[in-house]
């Protein structure tokens, strides 16, 4: 009976302090630079993905970046830490979508974070995904 008393006093403990209730999760700061563009062209598109299951699918976040001095770079603010992925590509023709060759491969210059590989076909999130779990971070990616 007394452990029972006790369970519902921590309990209510917690779930009626203020201090518990208020917690957020911590957010930071990323930034992601690509320097070396092909031209000032069009712009830089970015998506993030904070899964496996979500990668090339369904982006956590998404911006549209301007390119100025053959270089762009995505300020993303109040990013909860954890895990991601992020893709850039330079639509170069300013279309909104990625112009693609006959088999697949992009014609427009892309890249991911950690240069992940893509050897037929796209890269895989285990080798794009970096762990955030800083204040602020700052992250290259370069684009072919």
């Amino acid at each position: 009976m007394s452990r029972c008393i006790y369970c519902m006093a921590l309990v209510f403990l917690v779930a009626g302090n203020p201090v518990w209730s208020d917690i957020e999760p911590e957010t930071g700061t990323l930034i992601v630079n690509v320097p070396n563009l092909q031209s000032d062209d069009g712009d830089l598109r970015f998506v993030m993905f904070d899964s496996r299951k979500s990668f090339l699918k369904n982006p956590v976040r998404a911006e549209i970046v301007e390119i100025s001095a053959r270089q762009g770079s995505w300020i993303v603010e109040d990013l909860p830490y954890g895990a991601y992925a992020v893709l850039v590509h330079h639509d170069v023709d300013g279309s909104g979508k990625m112009e693609r060759h006959w088999y697949g491969k992009p014609k427009e210059p892309t890249g991911v974070s950690n240069d992940a590989p893509s050897r037929f076909g796209p890269p895989k999130f285990k080798h794009a995904k970096f762990e955030f779990a800083v204040p602020s971070m700052t992250m290259t990616i370069s684009v072919q």
